[in-house]
């Protein structure tokens, strides 16, 4: 069994105009992994919602895409073929019933049987017939004893209990995918904000070295570079409004809307310390909740019953056989009930080492699974501790931010009322202004990422469907 990592980081350390992504692990974050290892990409919804609403909420974001994502429902139909399969298996438990007849008209060469004429009295000739021959009856096959089959029946039941948990881990999966969409487009709006707000502050300060400049304080150069920064300011905004319109395509493309419809994201981003339970009581959470566990653990189930299933085919079995019917020359000649009764005893004696060899496969896939188990729950411990780290580090690096972006702001005051006094030229203030930018931008990023965070943290511990801002 392949194992499925569901903690999800998104890279939004990344620069402003480039899209999120999930990747595997937050330690992915320092160094990225093998091609071979990282998770793919969420697919796309495999039908549009017939009824487009007007506004979409987180919740109901990752209610649409379960419905409607290709991922999902390929998980459905997955469960679908395996309780398809359970009834296969189940089949060599119950009566097996049957129905035939026939009318036929026969013909018989008795030398093919041995008779020659002469050979006993009263043969003269080889070739006899034609004759009518009439035959209609019921059968009745019932295992009365196969261990075999019980155990395949048993097998066939936890092959349903691991689809369902693999069904369970798409429905995670497509919400951490959906949640970082959405996320992604909550982020590119709030660039777009930023990038508006820096495009109006570039604006006030032009007009501020125009209005130096026409009073003889500053010179054509500080009206040339408010210029240009101005231009730099607009440039980003496009930019912004571009990821912004990437971003919430995407979204309605995985969640299963109509791409021309008009969309209001009602969720925001916030930042607010919480209270997190302790790393041991998370790792504890996880272990019961995550269906990557669960999954592991009824692959060691349906393997051990399918070896007991195959070591069970050299025991002996038992079994009724039965049937009823009327044979004559005709339906109404010379009909007659006929009936068969008996009880079979079926003993294997020697197959030639095929069902060993089979038993050997299935005990070699049982303690796999059991490898793959104690991989996928040190995984999941990880995975939980490594998501907890990344939201502490997260929530420094957003009061970081946000400290930033104070001095940024005080920092263009104080540069602008040295311009405003005749001091100094507008360098200082093109400089602040500068650095006010970045910082927004690195306050929008720092924010993104804390509630990726919160998302990973929500995702290690199988509530990934179930998370909120």
């Amino acid at each position: 069994m392949k194992v499925i990592r569901s903690s999800i980081v998104a890279a939004f350390a990344v620069a402003v105009a480039a899209p999120l992504a999930p990747t595997a692990v937050a330690r992915q974050q320092q160094q990225p992994p093998p091609a071979s290892q990282q998770e793919p990409a969420i697919t796309g919804a495999a039908r549009v919602a017939a009824n487009a609403p007007q506004t979409l909420s987180l919740a109901d974001a990752i209610r649409l895409a379960v419905e409607n994502n290709l991922a999902t429902l390929l998980a459905q139909e997955r469960k679908h073929e395996a309780e398809g399969l359970r009834t296969e298996s189940r089949a060599g438990l119950l009566p097996n019933v049957s129905a035939s007849a026939y009318q036929a008209s026969v013909t018989q060469n008795l030398a093919a049987l041995g008779f020659q004429p002469g050979t006993f009295p009263g043969i003269s000739r080889t070739f006899i017939g034609p004759f009518n021959n009439f035959d209609a009856r019921a059968r009745l096959v019932q295992n009365i004893f196969d261990l075999s089959a019980i155990r395949n029946y048993q097998a066939g039941r936890a092959g349903v209990r691991v689809a369902e948990e693999q069904e369970r881990l798409a429905r995670e999966q497509v919400a951490s995918g959906v949640a970082l969409t959405y996320l992604e487009a909550l982020r590119a709006d709030r660039a777009v904000s930023a990038a508006q707000a820096n495009v109006e502050l570039a604006q006030t300060l032009l007009k501020l070295a125009q209005d130096q400049r026409d009073a003889g304080v500053a010179t054509g150069v500080d009206v040339t570079r408010a210029e240009t920064r101005l231009s730099q300011e607009q440039l980003r905004l496009a930019q912004s409004q571009f990821t912004s319109e990437q971003a919430r395509l995407n979204l309605q493309r995985v969640v299963g809307l109509p791409l021309e419809s008009p969309l209001v994201l009602t969720d925001q981003l916030r930042f607010a310390d919480e209270t997190v339970p302790t790393a041991e009581a998370l790792v504890a959470q996880a272990a019961e909740n995550r269906p990557e566990v669960r999954i592991a653990q009824e692959e060691i189930r349906r393997s051990e019953l399918e070896r007991k299933a195959i070591s069970a085919e050299q025991l002996p079995s038992v079994a009724f056989v039965g049937d009823y019917g009327v044979s004559g020359i005709t339906p109404t000649n010379t009909d007659l009930p006929t009936r068969r009764v008996a009880v079979q005893l079926n003993v294997p004696v020697f197959n030639g080492g095929l069902t060993r060899g089979r038993a050997a496969v299935a005990a070699s896939r049982e303690r796999q699974a059991e490898l793959e188990l104690g991989n996928v729950r040190g995984q999941v411990e990880e995975d939980v501790r490594l998501a907890l780290s990344g939201l502490r580090t997260a929530a420094a690096q957003v009061r970081a931010a946000d400290e930033s972006v104070r001095l940024a702001e005080r920092e263009l005051e104080m540069a602008r009322d040295r311009f405003r006094a005749g001091v100094a030229d507008n360098l200082e203030v093109v400089s602040a202004q500068t650095a006010l930018a970045d910082a927004r931008d690195a306050q929008v990023q720092a924010l993104a990422v804390y509630n990726a965070a919160r998302l990973n943290l929500a995702a290690s511990t199988g509530r990934a469907e179930q998370f909120r801002w």
